[in-house]
């Protein structure tokens, strides 16, 4: 009994969701809830990837949208999603391309990714993990909003488990 309460809790569940051309993950305690793009109202003098504010039930939610965040171009699509997020008791919303699922998987299977870990991405990626074929990047959203450094999408090529196998 004892070790399935210990594999128990080392199941992790996180959001996966869709920005450019990778896919990532992050906690899924992070997130509050996951609604379609409104109306949002532009702010002056915020970091540029801060895309505005929108009134969500009374409360007033800045979103950072992760395809500027990430340098990428911007995309009108009806699939992109805000997903309302809580970091250090600060409510957000992140934009982003789209949602796919819940992941559930044991911490273990989260791993350090040496590509990610180089000084330019380390404070913004925190690991990999592969999933159905896919390899799912960790996102640190805490570092991810409270930076102005430039962040560039991570190279993920090459740190899927059979990457080697190819050509």
């Amino acid at each position: 009994m004892a070790a399935e309460e210990q594999s128990h809790d080392d199941i992790v569940q996180l959001a996966a969701f869709v920005v450019g051309d990778e896919e990532y993950v992050v906690d899924i305690r992070r997130v509050r809830e996951i609604i379609r793009v409104v109306p949002i109202t532009p702010v002056r003098k915020g970091p540029r990837y801060v895309e505005g504010v929108i009134n969500l039930r009374g409360s007033v939610i800045p979103i950072v949208d992760l395809r500027r965040r990430f340098d990428l171009p911007h995309l009108e699509s009806a699939n992109r999603k805000i997903m309302i997020t809580v970091i250090e008791g600060r409510v957000l919303g992140l934009m982003v391309d789209g949602v796919t699922e819940v992941v559930r998987l044991p911490r273990s299977a989260i791993r350090p990714a040496p590509g990610l870990l180089d000084a330019a991405h380390a404070p913004f990626f925190l690991g990999v993990c592969h999933y159905r074929g896919r390899t799912l990047v960790l996102l640190n959203v805490k570092n991810v909003v409270g930076s102005e450094q430039p962040i560039g999408p991570p190279d993920v090529e090459g740190l899927a488990p059979d990457a080697g196998s190819k050509e």
